[in-house]
């Protein structure tokens, strides 16, 4: 799988994908949590996620963890352990706010977010990340984000 990965043109299908499972993601979600609760809602596509998440590690490591994986894992700074936190929130704030902006406006503005911290991530090497300036163009598509955002949003 690694070597595919290595192909820019499969890489971008895949964020394709993502992009179109992210924003189906919140609807899904935010229409469980009319029927279930939203704090059981977000239980359960967690434990979903998680049993999902094991078949694909169990996959990529052909049914045989590596045996170093503790020592590992006890490498990783304290953040790394956060990502399932920050992904509670995420999927709990979709739940909460689709059923009152509606999909696109909440993706709009989730997107532009994320789009706008990428950014200052890169910029400011932060999570061990490749240093990538925060250009003169990069500033001009924040403010067309951001000009998206209210558009879509109609505020």
């Amino acid at each position: 799988m690694a070597g595919i990965l290595d192909n820019v043109i499969f890489a971008a299908f895949l964020c394709l994908i993502g992009g179109v499972a992210t924003s189906s993601q919140g609807a899904v979600n935010a229409k469980l949590g009319q029927y279930s609760g939203q704090g059981l809602s977000s239980t359960i596509v967690f434990c979903i996620g998680a049993v999902t998440s094991l078949i694909y590690f169990l996959i990529e490591v052909e049914g045989r963890p590596p045996a170093d994986l503790a020592s590992r894992l006890a490498m990783a700074p304290w953040w790394a352990w956060s990502g399932g936190v920050i992904g509670a929130l995420f999927v709990i704030i979709n739940i909460l706010t689709i059923p009152k902006l509606g999909a696109g406006t909440t993706s709009a503005i989730i997107v532009c977010a994320q789009l706008v911290f990428s950014c200052i991530i890169d910029n400011f090497q932060f999570f061990g990340i490749t240093y990538r300036t925060y250009t003169l163009w990069r500033g001009l598509a924040t403010v067309g984000l951001i000009a998206c955002v209210a558009a879509i949003a109609k505020f």
